[in-house]
């Protein structure tokens, strides 16, 4: 990538400075198919917006099987119009729901948690939708396995702070990131990043 080393450099202050703003709380672990719905919820807004959709989502489904079913229209109802980029969201639980039934047989992803983390990440990025942030946010909740979501909230920061040009996408950005990073700073890395992106969305 060019300018590599001026990102990288530019990568370590950030770190430091997101360190310097207060210690991540630890790793919740999320149920690897809740992890995937949170995940289509998450990127791009706040934490507090996506914990409402959950709890909309739990309260009006009795388990995700329901949800899988459900037509994509009243899901978006259901979650409300005015979520942002609500019908992608949609899109994407309803398509990677019915196609990881489809391909295992089961509402499940317990057989990613038997392969390698190579082809666990493979499975995911070839399901329906989905995207870096997505993909990475399921590993690193859904299975504890190290990776770094990257939105385009969290890109669109990083630009501003001088990383990356506008042709770069997430998904660069996610595997530069996890390039220059150890495997142990990730989650505190995404923590910072995230609560950084959105404490300067308010200001």
């Amino acid at each position: 990538m060019k300018n590599a080393a001026k990102y990288a450099d530019i990568l370590k202050s950030l770190f430091k400075s997101f360190q310097k703003d207060g210690k991540a709380p630890p790793l919740e672990k999320q149920e690897p198919l809740k992890a995937l719905v949170r995940g289509a919820m998450s990127y791009d807004v706040p934490d507090s917006r996506a914990d409402d959709a959950m709890k909309t989502i739990d309260r009006e489904f009795v388990n995700l099987n329901e949800l899988r079913v459900a037509t994509q229209l009243e899901v978006q109802d259901m979650l409300g119009q005015r979520y942002p980029d609500i019908e992608h969201r949609v899109d994407t639980i309803t398509l990677c729901l019915n196609n990881i039934f489809e391909k295992e047989h089961t509402l499940s992803l317990d057989r990613l948690k038997t392969i390698s983390k190579k082809d666990a990440r493979q499975f995911l990025r070839d399901l329906p939708e989905v995207s870096a942030f997505v993909e990475a946010y399921v590993m690193l909740f859904g299975f504890e396995t190290p990776a770094v979501p990257v939105d385009n909230e969290s890109l669109n920061f990083l630009r501003e702070h001088g990383m990356f040009d506008e042709k770069s996408t997430t998904d660069d950005a996610q595997h530069f990131i996890e390039n220059q990073l150890k495997a142990e700073e990730y989650y505190e890395f995404f923590h910072g990043l995230r609560k950084a992106v959105f404490n300067r969305k308010k200001k």
